[in-house]
């Protein structure tokens, strides 16, 4: 494999679209706050509390937003269930106040780590607050993409250290002999529709999971030091992988979505690492050849 996938091994130029940076840059500037914001419904100050609450408990909505008239701007917020205490929604209402807020073109990476400590924030469009983002729109397909990506990403270079550091193939004699036989299958199946594939490539995740924990020079590589909680980490991973893969409702099925958030930052972290090493080594092995060619861009 080498570092054809990131990186030319004759010029050690790095290929577009396969850094972290560009990832991330892909998402900050297509995939926003405006992508994902849901409307904000708003209260009259002046409505009784008990039939608002008796609202928005039908319509399944723990915030909303409360304005003095219909086309007044948002004054501030309540929670549904301080309602149930206050004749008026207005006794009960919040001020919005510079944590609650954030800008339409916020992007992807900043939210989640927003929700890391709140289960909403208000979403201002121009100067005004007009859409809510919570948790539950952590499962819109934007976000799947973004994490599908992330989580694919962090696979090739989990595939990429155990095809370096396990020597003429040896992680054969690490790997379960079932799960070996199932690797053996899938590259059958994949050679019948002329897909000339190696094994290493028809490894499933679990099994590049274990491969990686048990070689320490991997471990060394990607600032996995802490055998526990790496593990962890990476069984939450595919576990993860699965609900994006299986389209499942909620995406941090059998999950916490702390872990998740979790996750995040642990993934891109891995991956920083790996990208560094990835660089330094192409460009110690890339050949110093005078090119007579011309870039455009």
């Amino acid at each position: 494999m080498g570092y054809q996938l990131w990186t030319s091994p004759l010029t050690g130029y790095r290929r577009k679209g396969t850094r972290l940076s560009e990832i991330r840059n892909l998402f900050e500037e297509g995939i926003t706050a405006k992508a994902i914001l849901e409307p904000l419904k708003s209260c009259p100050m002046d409505a009784d509390s008990q039939e608002m609450y008796k609202r928005l408990e039908k319509l399944d909505f723990d915030v909303a937003g409360v304005k003095e008239n219909k086309e007044s701007r948002v004054a501030g917020f309540i929670y549904k269930n301080d309602l149930k205490d206050s004749d008026l929604v207005g006794d009960a209402i919040i001020d919005l106040t510079p944590n609650f807020l954030i800008g339409s073109a916020t992007p992807l990476a900043e939210i989640f780590e927003i929700l890391k400590t709140k289960d909403f924030i208000f979403v201002l469009v121009g100067q005004q607050v007009q859409g809510i983002i919570t948790r539950a729109d952590l499962n819109k397909p934007p976000v799947r993409i973004y994490l599908f990506g992330l989580i694919s990403l962090f696979e090739m270079h989990l595939t990429f250290w155990i095809h370096e550091e396990y020597k003429t193939e040896d992680w054969k004699k690490s790997l379960n002999k079932n799960r070996l036989k199932k690797a053996k299958h899938i590259q059958k199946l994949r050679k019948e529709r002329n897909e000339e594939v190696g094994l290493l490539h028809c490894l499933q995740l679990c099994d590049k999971r274990d491969l990686v924990l048990q070689n320490d020079a991997v471990r060394k590589i990607l600032n996995l030091d802490d055998l526990d909680t790496s593990k962890n980490n990476l069984e939450e991973i595919e576990q993860l992988r699965n609900s994006l893969a299986h389209s499942q409702v909620d995406i941090a099925n059998g999950l916490e979505w702390d872990q998740v958030f979790k996750l995040v930052p642990f993934m891109e972290n891995t991956i920083s690492q790996s990208d560094l090493v990835v660089e330094e080594e192409a460009s110690k092995s890339s050949k110093q050849e005078i090119i007579d060619f011309w870039a455009t861009g």
